[in-house]
């Protein structure tokens, strides 16, 4: 079994266009590991390329939509073996429920759901064979808990956090650790959409400032350097100020 507090390693990461996950992927590959991120944008991947061009790992690229099952096994197949899947895919939209779309609630639930139970399967059932791997879930402080305006995207990280319990119960006897990173509020992109006058006073009210990406990627990256035999299962960051 590989010493997961050495470098080296092979780590997948999707949703690598995204604030959060573009960090995570800058992060390992500041640690010197061998990073295939992937996202729907193009260009932001080039930019993360570019970005790590100096550091002492390497960040190789693949763009796809993972809603595309057929995209997801060309993945799978292309960064295999993979050491580390870090699933940070994500979408939401702030809005109150009553004014919500539900085919939002369908592009929330693919993705951030189905997307990666999809992927994950695929990626597992390779490090089930080695016997090694762990698996890094990128939900939310939402996984039990609702906020307003937050219904099924909460929803989502609801369902996330049973998978992560699932997971765990079923990949262990495989050797494969399975994390769940659950942030607070994050400076990211996800808020950047927000034009509803009504979210937006909410969301202007709040007396402590968002957390960093950077913060959920250290945070990513140092439960993946735990000793072999300790899992950290569920690791919940919030900002200081973000009590409930």
């Amino acid at each position: 079994m590989q010493d997961p507090t050495r470098s080296g390693r092979r780590v997948l990461v999707t949703g690598a266009t995204g604030g959060i996950g573009g960090a995570i992927a800058e992060a390992f590959a500041a640690e010197g590991e061998t990073v295939v991120a992937t996202g729907r944008d193009r260009d932001r991947l080039a930019e993360l390329v570019e970005r790590c061009r100096e550091a002492p790992g390497s960040v190789e690229t693949i763009a796809g939509d993972l809603t595309d099952e057929a995209f997801a096994a060309r993945l799978a197949e292309a960064a295999a073996p993979v050491d580390v899947l870090v699933n940070s895919v994500g979408w939401v939209r702030h809005v109150p429920f009553l004014e919500s779309d539900p085919a939002d609630w369908e592009k929330s639930w693919r993705l951030n759901v189905h997307s990666v139970l999809v992927l994950t399967r695929l990626v597992a059932r390779d490090m089930a064979a080695r016997g090694t791997g762990q698996i890094v879930n990128l939900g939310s402080v939402l996984g039990d808990r609702v906020y307003r305006y937050t219904l099924f995207y909460a929803a989502t990280k609801h369902a996330l956090r049973g998978i992560s319990r699932g997971l765990r119960l079923e990949l262990a006897e495989h050797g494969i650790k399975v994390t769940e990173i659950a942030p607070g509020l994050v400076g990211t992109g996800l808020l950047d959409g927000v034009d509803h006058p009504e979210v937006l006073e909410a969301y202007a009210a709040r007396r402590y400032p968002p957390l960093e990406a950077t913060d959920i990627a250290q945070a990513t990256v140092a439960a993946t350097r735990a000793a072999p035999n300790a899992c950290p299962e569920l690791v919940v960051v919030n900002p200081m100020g973000q009590t409930t």
